[in-house]
């Protein structure tokens, strides 16, 4: 019920997480680049002990702390977030124009500190102290046993990942990602079955879809971006698992440990089917104990704090300067624009133009979605934004930061899929929806 029923709080409607993540972020409203400058200070902290002190408690009694003995390219990335947050604290605390000494760079950091980290160190918390009630309680093992005869043969995943892909529906993607990290290392997903989860069923939640929409001035459309998007959705995740680049990656699971076989997933012998997921379930949680609990909560406030927050401020600011400084966006959107024409879209040079900034980010895109003239556009627009459903500075970064085997060009390659199969189907329905005057 935390995680998936909604209600009216305020005059606005969400979930308890959603609610208490909108809370945690009003009370530290005017307090974020401060929050955020110290969470980097710590990560840059702990990794320069950890990477050059190496304690022997640490590394033997946290998992976390093992986490950040990490290679050079994370090294440098969470050690450069503190300059970059701290840039954004001194700006905002003194009020002061930072004029031409780095006024890109503090740009575009701003937005990334203030908007997208923030609310980042504010999921973490609230999701690590609520991901153990759904993760190790036996839910997870009680739904499986229904969605497993559906899941499988349809996407060519096991049941468990129904879970994945309402987390997201109703959370957030991180927090699918987070998810299905967690359950790959546990020995629940191959190799294969990860990265497809990842790929197909991190989608952006109602609530962001909500606002996504209200930046692109179609507030008044979400019935239809929904219903477009999810059966977009539904078609890719049966398709991306069965072809390239998704369906050559090995059916080995992480350091060979297999729970789905060792557990008899798929062996219920006489029970009838609840009775099996209710064993199933049982069996998961008398495993959990307060102390388990809270140890799992703080490994997971640890390593998004930790890992996943340093490392979206510094590739994120990095991807946003690259994307909004230079040419690369224009010319990589010359193929789709083409495209676009080719099918008769409206402003298709715009249209690709956005989209190609939603690899990035998807409010940045709504940013330059909102240069867009006609109605049926923007409507495209917002669905390619929300479709492409991997963007660098959240999704990307939470599976570069996780141990599921899928590299930058297979994410670009399922992206660029994504988006061609989806233009089979929202470009006809857009035109049919709001036809041009």
């Amino acid at each position: 019920m935390i995680f998936l029923v909604p209600f009216s709080l305020h005059g606005e409607v969400n979930t308890l997480i959603g609610h208490s993540k909108e809370l945690l972020l009003n009370l530290v409203s005017e307090r974020r680049p401060l929050v955020v400058a110290a969470v980097s200070f710590s990560a840059a902290f702990l990794t320069i002990i950890s990477k050059f002190f190496a304690p022997k408690w640490g590394l033997e009694g946290n998992s976390f702390f093992r986490s950040l003995n990490c290679g050079p390219l994370w090294f440098a990335a969470r050690i450069c977030s503190l300059p970059i947050a701290v840039a954004v604290l001194v700006g905002a605390d003194f009020g002061t124009d930072p004029g031409a000494f780095l006024s890109l760079f503090v740009a575009k950091a701003h937005f990334i500190v203030n908007f997208v980290a923030a609310r980042l160190v504010v999921l973490a918390l609230v999701l690590g102290l609520w991901a153990p009630l759904i993760l190790n309680f036996g839910l997870v093992q009680f739904l499986a046993v229904f969605t497993s005869p559906v899941m499988r043969p349809i996407f060519v995943v096991p049941g468990r990942a129904a879970l994945d892909c309402i987390s997201s529906l109703l959370g957030s993607s991180s927090m699918a990602v987070v998810f299905t990290s967690k359950m790959y290392n546990a020995g629940y997903y191959t190799d294969r079955e990860a990265a497809a989860i990842v790929c197909c069923f991190s989608l952006a939640s109602i609530y962001d879809i909500y606002a996504l929409a209200d930046l692109f001035d179609m507030g008044h459309a979400v019935p239809q971006i929904l219903f477009i998007v999810y059966v977009c959705t539904f078609i890719l995740a049966t398709v991306l698992p069965r072809i390239w680049p998704l369906v050559y990656i090995p059916d080995t699971y992480y350091r060979g440990l297999n729970n789905y076989h060792i557990h008899g997933a798929d062996q219920r012998h006489k029970y009838s089917m609840f009775r099996w997921a209710v064993l199933r379930g049982m069996s998961c949680a008398r495993g959990m104990n307060a102390k388990t609990y809270l140890t799992d909560s703080a490994i997971i406030i640890s390593r998004l704090l930790l890992g996943t927050v340093p490392l979206m401020i510094t590739f994120g600011t990095l991807f946003i300067i690259i994307a909004e400084a230079t040419n690369i966006v224009n010319i990589l959107s010359v193929p789709a624009a083409s495209l676009l024409k080719m099918f008769g879209a409206p402003e298709a040079k715009l249209i690709a133009s956005t989209t190609a900034f939603s690899f990035f980010d998807q409010f940045i895109a709504a940013v330059k979605g909102k240069m867009l003239f006609s109605e049926q556009a923007r409507f495209i627009s917002v669905c390619f934004s929300v479709i492409g459903l991997i963007n660098l500075t959240e999704v990307g970064l939470h599976i570069w930061h996780s141990n599921i085997p899928l590299r930058f060009w297979q994410m670009t390659v399922v992206y660029l899929i994504r988006l061609l199969i989806s233009m089979v189907i929202v470009l006809p329905y857009a035109y049919a929806a709001f036809p041009l005057h």
